[in-house]
Protein backbone atom coordinates (compact mmCIF):
# COMPACT_ATOMS: atom_id res chain seq x y z
CA UNK A 1 0.00 0.00 0.00
CA UNK A 2 1.06 3.65 -0.65
CA UNK A 3 2.38 6.08 1.56
CA UNK A 4 -0.30 8.75 2.31
CA UNK A 5 1.37 11.91 2.75
CA UNK A 6 0.67 14.77 4.74
CA UNK A 7 -0.84 17.87 3.35
CA UNK A 8 1.28 20.67 4.92
CA UNK A 9 4.43 20.01 3.60
CA UNK A 10 5.87 23.87 2.62
CA UNK A 11 9.05 24.61 4.25
CA UNK A 12 10.11 20.93 5.00
CA UNK A 13 13.34 19.33 3.71
CA UNK A 14 13.25 16.08 5.42
CA UNK A 15 10.49 13.02 5.63
CA UNK A 16 10.12 10.24 7.93
CA UNK A 17 7.77 7.40 7.69
CA UNK A 18 5.06 7.81 10.49
CA UNK A 19 1.88 5.61 10.71
CA UNK A 20 1.83 4.82 7.14
CA UNK A 21 2.18 8.41 6.00
CA UNK A 22 5.30 10.66 4.36
CA UNK A 23 5.16 12.95 7.20
CA UNK A 24 8.00 16.43 7.37
CA UNK A 25 10.63 14.93 9.72
CA UNK A 26 11.40 19.08 10.82
CA UNK A 27 10.00 22.16 9.11
CA UNK A 28 12.66 24.50 10.29
CA UNK A 29 14.66 23.56 13.47
CA UNK A 30 13.87 20.84 15.91
CA UNK A 31 14.95 22.72 19.13
CA UNK A 32 12.50 25.58 17.77
CA UNK A 33 9.54 23.55 17.02
CA UNK A 34 9.63 21.93 20.68
CA UNK A 35 9.65 24.90 22.30
CA UNK A 36 6.88 26.25 19.93
CA UNK A 37 4.64 23.10 21.20
CA UNK A 38 5.77 23.38 24.80
CA UNK A 39 6.21 27.08 25.58
CA UNK A 40 3.70 29.53 22.52
CA UNK A 41 1.75 27.24 19.98
CA UNK A 42 2.40 24.74 17.56
CA UNK A 43 0.41 22.97 14.73
CA UNK A 44 0.75 19.49 13.27
CA UNK A 45 -0.98 17.59 10.86
CA UNK A 46 -2.38 14.49 12.65
CA UNK A 47 -4.16 13.18 9.67
CA UNK A 48 -2.34 9.79 10.92
CA UNK A 49 -5.01 9.23 13.86
CA UNK A 50 -7.98 7.11 13.01
CA UNK A 51 -11.30 8.79 12.87
CA UNK A 52 -14.61 6.44 13.05
CA UNK A 53 -18.00 7.89 12.45
CA UNK A 54 -20.74 5.52 14.52
CA UNK A 55 -24.57 6.34 13.56
CA UNK A 56 -27.57 4.54 15.51
CA UNK A 57 -29.51 5.29 18.72
CA UNK A 58 -27.02 2.06 20.68
CA UNK A 59 -24.08 3.80 20.16
CA UNK A 60 -22.67 5.03 23.46
CA UNK A 61 -24.67 2.38 25.07
CA UNK A 62 -22.53 -0.22 23.44
CA UNK A 63 -19.43 1.44 23.77
CA UNK A 64 -20.03 1.60 27.27
CA UNK A 65 -20.41 -2.33 27.63
CA UNK A 66 -17.05 -2.94 25.87
CA UNK A 67 -14.76 -0.45 27.70
CA UNK A 68 -13.21 0.94 31.09
CA UNK A 69 -14.96 3.96 31.07
CA UNK A 70 -18.58 5.57 31.55
CA UNK A 71 -19.83 7.15 28.45
CA UNK A 72 -23.22 6.30 28.20
CA UNK A 73 -24.73 9.57 29.68
CA UNK A 74 -22.50 11.88 27.56
CA UNK A 75 -24.46 14.84 26.37
CA UNK A 76 -24.15 16.16 22.85
CA UNK A 77 -21.08 18.42 22.84
CA UNK A 78 -19.62 15.72 25.56
CA UNK A 79 -16.65 13.67 25.08
CA UNK A 80 -14.45 11.43 26.95
CA UNK A 81 -11.37 8.51 26.91
CA UNK A 82 -12.35 5.32 27.33
CA UNK A 83 -10.32 1.90 26.67
CA UNK A 84 -11.16 -0.90 24.60
CA UNK A 85 -10.28 -4.03 26.27
CA UNK A 86 -10.11 -8.03 25.13
CA UNK A 87 -11.76 -10.75 27.41
CA UNK A 88 -8.38 -11.18 29.40
CA UNK A 89 -7.97 -6.92 30.12
CA UNK A 90 -5.50 -6.50 26.99
CA UNK A 91 -5.39 -2.76 25.49
CA UNK A 92 -7.49 -3.11 22.07
CA UNK A 93 -6.88 0.80 21.55
CA UNK A 94 -8.09 4.09 23.54
CA UNK A 95 -10.63 5.83 21.99
CA UNK A 96 -11.77 9.48 21.86
CA UNK A 97 -15.71 9.00 22.29
CA UNK A 98 -17.44 12.19 21.20
CA UNK A 99 -21.19 12.50 21.54
CA UNK A 100 -22.11 14.97 18.66
CA UNK A 101 -25.68 14.31 18.71
CA UNK A 102 -26.86 12.76 15.92
CA UNK A 103 -23.72 10.67 15.78
CA UNK A 104 -20.54 9.78 17.46
CA UNK A 105 -16.80 9.90 16.85
CA UNK A 106 -13.98 8.17 17.81
CA UNK A 107 -10.74 8.66 17.78
CA UNK A 108 -8.30 5.81 17.46
CA UNK A 109 -4.58 5.49 17.42
CA UNK A 110 -2.90 5.11 13.89
CA UNK A 111 -3.65 2.41 11.78
CA UNK A 112 -6.39 1.47 14.43
CA UNK A 113 -9.65 2.01 12.56
CA UNK A 114 -10.35 -1.65 11.54
CA UNK A 115 -9.25 -3.23 14.59
CA UNK A 116 -11.73 -1.31 16.69
CA UNK A 117 -14.71 -1.16 13.96
CA UNK A 118 -13.78 -5.60 13.68
CA UNK A 119 -13.94 -5.58 17.51
CA UNK A 120 -17.44 -3.57 18.12
CA UNK A 121 -18.97 -5.53 15.13
CA UNK A 122 -17.80 -8.84 16.76
CA UNK A 123 -20.17 -7.49 19.96
CA UNK A 124 -23.14 -5.95 17.93
CA UNK A 125 -25.81 -8.06 17.47
CA UNK A 126 -29.14 -6.63 17.40
CA UNK A 127 -27.70 -3.11 18.70
CA UNK A 128 -28.41 -0.04 16.33
CA UNK A 129 -25.12 1.11 15.07
CA UNK A 130 -23.21 1.43 12.17
CA UNK A 131 -19.48 2.53 11.85
CA UNK A 132 -17.34 3.68 9.51
CA UNK A 133 -13.87 5.01 9.40
CA UNK A 134 -13.95 8.72 7.83
CA UNK A 135 -10.23 9.37 8.17
CA UNK A 136 -9.89 10.09 4.54
CA UNK A 137 -13.12 12.15 4.41
CA UNK A 138 -11.77 14.39 7.16
CA UNK A 139 -8.02 16.15 8.06
CA UNK A 140 -7.38 16.29 11.47
CA UNK A 141 -4.64 18.83 12.72
CA UNK A 142 -3.44 19.15 16.54
CA UNK A 143 -2.51 22.60 17.93
CA UNK A 144 -0.42 22.24 20.73
CA UNK A 145 0.30 24.51 23.43
CA UNK A 146 0.00 27.09 26.65
CA UNK A 147 -1.14 29.43 23.72
CA UNK A 148 -3.25 27.46 21.96
CA UNK A 149 -6.87 28.13 23.30
CA UNK A 150 -6.04 32.25 22.77
CA UNK A 151 -4.81 31.48 19.49
CA UNK A 152 -8.77 29.62 18.29
CA UNK A 153 -10.52 32.83 20.21
CA UNK A 154 -11.61 30.52 23.34
CA UNK A 155 -11.71 31.65 27.26
CA UNK A 156 -10.87 29.81 29.63
CA UNK A 157 -13.44 26.42 30.40
CA UNK A 158 -15.75 27.57 33.17
CA UNK A 159 -15.23 24.49 35.15
CA UNK A 160 -11.63 21.97 35.38
CA UNK A 161 -12.17 19.13 33.45
CA UNK A 162 -10.91 15.90 34.29
CA UNK A 163 -8.00 14.59 32.41
CA UNK A 164 -9.95 11.68 30.87
CA UNK A 165 -12.71 13.92 29.90
CA UNK A 166 -12.97 15.96 26.40
CA UNK A 167 -14.48 18.87 25.60
CA UNK A 168 -16.06 19.92 21.96
CA UNK A 169 -16.70 22.71 19.92
CA UNK A 170 -17.56 24.37 16.43
CA UNK A 171 -15.16 27.13 15.57
CA UNK A 172 -15.12 29.32 12.60
CA UNK A 173 -11.48 30.07 11.81
CA UNK A 174 -10.54 32.32 8.63
CA UNK A 175 -14.79 31.46 7.18
CA UNK A 176 -13.95 27.80 7.62
CA UNK A 177 -15.61 25.67 9.55
CA UNK A 178 -14.08 23.49 11.96
CA UNK A 179 -14.69 21.22 15.04
CA UNK A 180 -12.16 21.10 17.57
CA UNK A 181 -12.28 18.85 20.63
CA UNK A 182 -9.82 19.70 23.58
CA UNK A 183 -7.59 16.77 24.39
CA UNK A 184 -4.51 17.80 26.65
CA UNK A 185 -1.08 15.97 25.47
CA UNK A 186 -0.19 14.88 29.82
CA UNK A 187 -0.03 18.39 31.58
CA UNK A 188 -0.14 20.49 27.59
CA UNK A 189 -2.93 22.13 26.05
CA UNK A 190 -4.01 20.33 22.98
CA UNK A 191 -6.93 20.88 20.36
CA UNK A 192 -7.50 18.40 17.43
CA UNK A 193 -9.20 20.10 14.68
CA UNK A 194 -11.22 18.42 12.09
CA UNK A 195 -12.14 19.84 8.80
CA UNK A 196 -12.62 18.85 5.63
CA UNK A 197 -10.39 18.69 3.14
CA UNK A 198 -10.83 21.46 0.66
CA UNK A 199 -10.81 23.41 4.40
CA UNK A 200 -7.71 22.04 6.15
CA UNK A 201 -5.16 24.51 3.89
CA UNK A 202 -7.17 27.70 4.42
CA UNK A 203 -7.20 26.17 8.40
CA UNK A 204 -3.56 25.66 8.26
CA UNK A 205 -2.33 28.96 6.69
CA UNK A 206 -4.94 31.06 8.90
CA UNK A 207 -3.44 29.45 12.28
CA UNK A 208 -0.21 30.04 11.07
CA UNK A 209 -0.38 33.44 10.00
CA UNK A 210 -1.86 34.24 13.35
CA UNK A 211 1.24 32.47 15.12
CA UNK A 212 1.56 28.62 15.87
CA UNK A 213 4.89 27.15 14.47
CA UNK A 214 4.42 24.26 12.26
CA UNK A 215 6.05 21.21 13.80
CA UNK A 216 7.34 17.72 12.12
CA UNK A 217 7.29 14.28 13.27
CA UNK A 218 10.35 14.30 15.48
CA UNK A 219 9.65 17.17 17.97
CA UNK A 220 5.91 16.01 18.39
CA UNK A 221 7.47 12.62 19.31
CA UNK A 222 9.39 14.07 21.65
CA UNK A 223 6.74 15.83 23.16
CA UNK A 224 4.89 12.99 23.60
CA UNK A 225 7.61 11.13 25.02
CA UNK A 226 8.96 14.33 27.62
CA UNK A 227 5.02 14.36 28.88
CA UNK A 228 4.66 10.76 29.63
CA UNK A 229 2.22 10.00 27.11
CA UNK A 230 2.04 6.75 25.71
CA UNK A 231 1.59 5.54 22.17
CA UNK A 232 0.10 2.42 20.44
CA UNK A 233 3.10 0.12 19.34
CA UNK A 234 5.44 0.98 22.20
CA UNK A 235 3.34 1.27 25.04
CA UNK A 236 0.41 0.56 24.13
CA UNK A 237 -1.33 -2.44 22.72
CA UNK A 238 -2.82 -6.37 23.32
CA UNK A 239 0.95 -6.91 25.69
CA UNK A 240 -0.66 -5.06 28.15
CA UNK A 241 -3.61 -3.71 30.25
CA UNK A 242 -4.50 -0.83 31.05
CA UNK A 243 -3.34 -0.49 34.77
CA UNK A 244 0.17 -1.24 34.14
CA UNK A 245 -0.34 1.38 31.17
CA UNK A 246 -0.73 4.31 33.29
CA UNK A 247 -4.45 4.30 31.99
CA UNK A 248 -6.10 3.54 35.19
CA UNK A 249 -7.54 7.59 35.17
CA UNK A 250 -9.93 6.16 32.04
CA UNK A 251 -11.41 3.27 34.13
CA UNK A 252 -14.62 3.53 36.02
CA UNK A 253 -14.64 1.02 38.34
CA UNK A 254 -18.25 1.71 39.59
CA UNK A 255 -19.85 2.07 36.03
CA UNK A 256 -20.38 -1.99 36.02
CA UNK A 257 -19.63 -4.71 34.27
CA UNK A 258 -17.60 -4.36 30.58
CA UNK A 259 -15.36 -6.85 28.39
CA UNK A 260 -12.34 -7.57 30.37
CA UNK A 261 -14.03 -5.58 33.94
CA UNK A 262 -13.28 -8.88 35.87
CA UNK A 263 -9.43 -8.81 34.78
CA UNK A 264 -9.20 -5.27 35.28
CA UNK A 265 -11.04 -5.68 38.98
CA UNK A 266 -9.03 -8.50 40.23
CA UNK A 267 -5.63 -6.65 39.20
CA UNK A 268 -6.54 -3.14 41.00
CA UNK A 269 -8.50 -4.74 44.42
CA UNK A 270 -5.48 -7.80 44.91
CA UNK A 271 -2.72 -5.26 44.06
CA UNK A 272 -1.73 -7.91 40.88
CA UNK A 273 0.40 -5.30 38.36
CA UNK A 274 3.60 -7.10 37.74
CA UNK A 275 4.65 -3.64 35.88
CA UNK A 276 4.42 0.17 35.59
CA UNK A 277 5.08 2.55 32.74
CA UNK A 278 7.11 5.34 34.08
CA UNK A 279 8.75 8.03 32.91
CA UNK A 280 13.05 7.85 32.60
CA UNK A 281 15.84 10.54 32.67
CA UNK A 282 19.00 9.13 31.23
CA UNK A 283 22.82 10.21 31.79
CA UNK A 284 23.74 8.40 28.67
CA UNK A 285 22.54 7.05 25.85
CA UNK A 286 19.57 4.86 25.48
CA UNK A 287 17.70 3.13 22.52
CA UNK A 288 13.90 1.51 22.94
CA UNK A 289 14.34 -2.20 23.92
CA UNK A 290 17.02 -1.69 26.18
CA UNK A 291 16.55 -3.87 29.21
CA UNK A 292 16.96 -2.02 32.79
CA UNK A 293 18.86 -3.79 35.20
CA UNK A 294 19.02 -3.59 39.22
CA UNK A 295 21.88 -5.77 40.99
CA UNK A 296 22.09 -7.50 37.62
CA UNK A 297 19.05 -8.36 37.46
CA UNK A 298 16.68 -7.38 34.48
CA UNK A 299 13.51 -5.14 35.77
CA UNK A 300 12.38 -2.99 33.06
CA UNK A 301 12.28 -2.17 29.50
CA UNK A 302 12.96 1.24 27.69
CA UNK A 303 10.22 1.58 25.18
CA UNK A 304 10.61 4.85 23.92
CA UNK A 305 13.21 7.79 23.70
CA UNK A 306 12.98 11.09 22.81
CA UNK A 307 15.85 13.51 20.82
CA UNK A 308 17.02 15.60 23.76
CA UNK A 309 15.11 19.05 23.93
CA UNK A 310 15.75 22.95 25.29
CA UNK A 311 16.92 21.54 28.39
CA UNK A 312 19.54 18.66 27.25
CA UNK A 313 18.39 15.94 29.39
CA UNK A 314 17.48 12.85 27.21
CA UNK A 315 14.30 11.75 28.55
CA UNK A 316 12.10 8.20 27.53
CA UNK A 317 9.35 6.14 28.75
CA UNK A 318 9.71 2.29 30.33
CA UNK A 319 7.83 -0.52 31.77
CA UNK A 320 9.55 -1.26 35.05
CA UNK A 321 8.76 -4.59 37.19
CA UNK A 322 5.88 -2.96 40.15
CA UNK A 323 8.25 -3.91 42.86
CA UNK A 324 11.12 -1.30 41.82
CA UNK A 325 8.88 1.10 39.84
CA UNK A 326 9.27 4.44 42.62
CA UNK A 327 9.99 7.74 41.67
CA UNK A 328 13.88 8.60 42.70
CA UNK A 329 15.40 5.09 41.89
CA UNK A 330 17.92 4.54 39.32
CA UNK A 331 18.59 1.53 37.12
CA UNK A 332 21.63 0.31 35.36
CA UNK A 333 21.22 0.10 30.89
CA UNK A 334 22.43 -3.12 29.83
CA UNK A 335 25.43 -2.45 27.46
CA UNK A 336 26.49 0.11 29.88
CA UNK A 337 28.49 -0.07 31.89
CA UNK A 338 28.22 3.54 33.71
CA UNK A 339 24.91 4.91 32.11
CA UNK A 340 22.18 4.78 34.67
CA UNK A 341 18.37 6.11 34.29
CA UNK A 342 16.22 7.86 36.80
CA UNK A 343 12.39 6.87 37.62
CA UNK A 344 11.20 10.23 37.13
CA UNK A 345 6.82 9.68 37.58
CA UNK A 346 4.37 7.14 36.67
CA UNK A 347 3.04 8.19 33.50
CA UNK A 348 -0.66 8.83 33.75
CA UNK A 349 -1.90 10.81 31.04
CA UNK A 350 -5.35 10.72 32.00
CA UNK A 351 -4.80 11.09 35.98
CA UNK A 352 -4.75 8.91 38.60
CA UNK A 353 -7.49 6.66 40.21
CA UNK A 354 -11.04 8.44 40.11
CA UNK A 355 -11.85 8.95 43.79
Amino acid sequence: MALQESSFQTGAAIFVERHGFQLPAVYSDFVAEYSAATTTVAIHDASYMGRLKATGEDGLDLLNRMSTNKVVDLSAGEGAVTVLTTDRGRIIDVLGVVNQGDHVILLTSPGRQQAVIDWLDKYTIMEDLVINDVSYETTMLALIGPGAGNLLGLTAAPKPISPDQLTIQSLNLGGLDVLAIEQPLGTLSRYWLITEPDAASGVWQHLTEIGATPVGAIAIDAVRVNFAVPEFGPELGEPFNPLEAGLIGSVDFTKGCYIGQEVIARLDSYKKIQKYLVSLRFDTTANPGDELMQDGQPVGTVTSVAPEATDGVLKGLGYVKAAMAVPGTQLNITGSETGSAEILAFAQPYGPAKD
